[in-house]
């Protein structure tokens, strides 16, 4: 028992002096992040003196010394570290640091290359020196660590993509370029790597500047060399300069006798930029290149009727003439394909060309009542040529046709998604032919849907219904506007307009009222005519900008002011209302986009 005590009573003085050491420890650190330096250098050199082995103790005392410039003792503190540990490279940053900071840059410079002629041949040793040099802005000394780890490992290669971000870091940009230029130099297979880290630099000019000459002059010293090219060719598809890519892609095609692969996948990535006149360059080099027998020259007709039809309809700017030229291309192309299974997706664009814009209805009808006939497997293909076929039996009034062709493709694919598809089709039938409860009840089933775009159709539909037949003349408002809604549809824009203005003359207390400037606001952008469109959508913004279309207005009507009335600080102003006034519409991610796109923040 009396052991036991004495051994309890001997335990005491270490416990204390722990428990004391961690006092001082965390008071001195207090005193320090308070600016009180005397105060923290006391208790740090109190616990160094007692453990001057331990980094947190060292580093306190360093830090406090020089905080209060008391740079002599400092360096005394620091040899003395040195003396007991001269392999530690981080003693010889810290004296170079005090040096450095005196004015003394020989000893400064003469400290740091200490540090490095001490380094051994050991990846992780030269990483971490490399890294405290980074970590205390000398850049250089990082790249000389790095330099000298590759000869001591005897590796020129090792530790390129750690060189290469010195000279991030550093603002290097010529050397950047080099360093990940270098790296392609030793490994093809890290272009993708490459890629990666240079993306986000592309964002400043002169990185594309330097990276467009170092990249051309490797191509004029290495012409055979295909990594160069390529990367040229990439860096122009960043900068959505695709003439500049197209330019690089037709020398590595013919170089690499590629029969027109790059070149198509180029136009693919064109297209979908919305850079059709790049597009269809690309697919007409591959059709007169490689003629009939080329391995992509029918998939090059088919994807530039495609692109040519997009680039029309899209900028809405079109005229009589450019739609009958794009429909003599079709009809040439099915002349020369023939109106078989391989076609069914040009005989499906073609008959959306005569139904929506050539307003040709038995054509196009005509048109897919045969594709639909076709024997194939692919039954997919054919009840998109179906839905498409209801579509135009509904523009041209043929109401159970419509619903017949929709029903076929709900009962022959049951649980996929285009089926979901067939019955929101067949649920707005019955909204425009006034049958509200029985559309609104197949809609709130479709919330549900597995497609996230047919579920929020459904949902936006299923709540206008809801919120617009809540009394017994609401009914009867709505029934107007449905059918007014369906003559829009039709293209019947004349007599939609007239049945718009008696909803609002019969119903003037409507709660419809936004609901009809808006219809009316795309009548008059379907006719093109742009200053009556923006009319209607000023009088949305003016009357009803609390209302759920008020930021739908305000978009709309910035994106005329944009690109059809040439007005670019009204479009700006609108923009920035969206993302003032409507912090939580749809639309602030894009508005802000053409905002700063407006303001010039991404012109180089």
């Amino acid at each position: 028992m009396k052991q036991t005590i004495l051994f309890l009573l001997l335990l005491v003085p270490v416990f204390s002096f722990a428990q004391t050491e961690i006092q001082d420890a965390n008071l001195a650190q207090y005193y320090y992040s308070q600016g009180d330096y005397d105060k923290a250098q006391v208790l740090f050199e109190k616990l160094y003196s007692k453990k001057p082995d331990n980094n947190d103790y060292y580093q306190g005392y360093y830090n406090t010394l020089v905080a209060q410039k008391n740079y002599d003792d400092a360096v005394k503190m620091v040899k003395k570290q040195i003396k007991r540990n001269p392999k530690n490279a981080s003693y010889y940053i810290d004296l170079g640091q005090i040096y450095q900071t005196t004015g003394d840059e020989k000893n400064a410079l003469a400290s740091f290359n200490t540090a490095i002629e001490n380094l051994s041949p050991d990846a992780g040793q030269v990483i971490g020196l490399a890294t405290l040099f980074m970590n205390s802005g000398k850049y250089d000394m990082a790249i000389a660590t790095y330099q000298k780890g590759r000869k001591l490992l005897n590796n020129n290669v090792i530790f390129s993509y750690e060189l290469a971000n010195v000279f991030v870091k550093k603002g290097d940009v010529a050397g950047t370029v080099s360093a990940y230029l270098d790296i392609l130099d030793n490994s093809e297979n890290d272009m993708s790597n490459v890629q990666g880290f240079l993306q986000s630099l592309l964002e400043d000019q002169k990185y594309v500047t330097e990276l467009q000459t170092q990249l051309y002059r490797r191509i004029q010293k290495n012409p055979d060399n295909n990594m160069y090219p390529e990367m040229l060719m990439w860096m122009f598809v960043q900068r959505k300069d695709f003439d500049g890519a197209l330019v690089q892609a037709k020398a590595l095609d013919k170089r690499n006798k590629e029969q027109g692969a790059r070149v198509f996948q180029l136009g693919q990535s064109a297209y979908t930029e919305a850079f059709y006149d790049a597009s269809v360059k690309c697919y007409q080099y591959i059709i007169d290149e490689y003629g009939t027998h080329g391995n992509y020259y029918m998939a090059a007709k088919t994807n530039l009727l495609q692109t040519l039809k997009t680039k029309i309809t899209v900028a809405n700017n079109y005229s009589e003439l450019d739609l009958n030229t794009l429909r003599n291309s079709y009809e040439t192309y099915l002349a020369e394909f023939g109106r078989g299974v391989q076609t069914i997706g040009t005989q499906r664009d073609l008959a959306n060309l005569f139904a929506r814009y050539i307003h040709n209805l038995d054509s196009s009808i005509a048109i897919l009542n045969t594709t639909i006939k076709l024997r194939t497997n692919d039954n997919k293909s054919i009840a998109w040529c179906k839905l498409d076929l209801g579509d135009y039996y509904l523009m041209n009034n043929e109401v159970w046709d419509a619903m017949l062709m929709y029903g076929q493709v709900d009962k022959d694919f049951k649980d996929e998604p285009i089926a979901e598809e067939a019955r929101f089709l067949n649920a707005k039938v019955s909204y425009y032919t006034g049958d509200f409860d029985w559309s609104k009840a197949q809609l709130d089933v479709l919330k549900g849907s597995t497609s996230e775009l047919i579920s929020n159709d459904a949902i936006a539909l299923s709540v206008f219904i809801q919120d617009n037949t809540g009394l017994d003349t609401s009914y009867d408002a709505m029934g107007f506007y449905s059918r007014a809604d369906l003559l829009i549809y039709q293209n019947k824009n004349s007599d939609a307009i007239t049945a718009l203005d008696s909803l609002a003359a019969r119903f003037p207390e409507t709660s419809l009222l936004d609901d009809i400037l808006f219809a009316k606001a795309r009548i008059y952008l379907q006719l093109r005519n742009f200053e009556e469109a923006a009319k209607m959508f000023q009088s949305l913004d003016e009357s009803y900008s609390t209302d759920l279309l008020g930021d739908d207005a305000t978009f709309q009507l910035a994106e005329l002011e944009e690109k059809y009335l040439n007005n670019k600080d009204k479009a700006m102003e609108l923009y920035k209302t969206i993302m003032t006034k409507y912090p939580g519409s749809i639309y602030v991610i894009e508005a802000r986009k053409r905002f700063r796109d407006l303001r010039g923040d991404n012109v180089n």
